[in-house]
């Protein structure tokens, strides 16, 4: 059964991009934390026309801006950045650049690869020119695994 799990295709298990939490690089502030207060991460395109992923921001790009530098745990949060949030924010100035991104192409056992490898929860899809056509998530992944255990009982 495991065999036949590491060998599905991205593209047949993924999420499609028009059900993927994404956000253009220059959003501001309001529209930044409207999104993660609905979504836990989004990914962050340059432009809505071109959809080309050039970052990631998740809730803990907030925390990092917003957690004083005396409270914080850098091993989880990274480096404190205060001075980063403020009225002209936009996302660009707080989200992770070049996130881990997989291929439609990629199997499963790639995908479990590099979430081990970069101990990340989730992943974009993106083709040649790095245009988000979808995200596959660990907990796509163990929903699958469910249901493919349960039709073999």
């Amino acid at each position: 059964m495991l065999d036949e799990f590491y060998e599905i295709k991205t593209k047949d298990l993924m999420t499609p991009w028009w059900n993927t939490p994404f956000i253009e690089e220059t959003a501001g502030w309001k529209e930044f934390l409207t999104m993660l207060s609905v979504s836990a991460h989004a990914w962050v395109v340059s432009d809505t026309k071109s959809m080309k992923v050039v970052g990631v921001v998740t809730e803990h790009d907030m925390m990092r801006c917003i957690i004083p530098e005396e409270r914080k745990k850098a091993k989880i949060f990274g480096p404190s950045r205060p001075d980063i949030l403020h009225i002209d924010s936009v996302v660009r100035d707080i989200m992770t650049y070049n996130p881990v991104m997989c291929s439609p192409e990629d199997s499963m056992e790639d995908i479990l690869k590099k979430h081990s490898t970069f101990n990340i929860r989730r992943l974009p899809v993106v083709d040649e020119n790095k245009r988000l056509v979808g995200e596959i998530t660990l907990q796509l992944l163990i929903k699958t695994l469910r249901y493919r255990f349960m039709i073999q009982e």
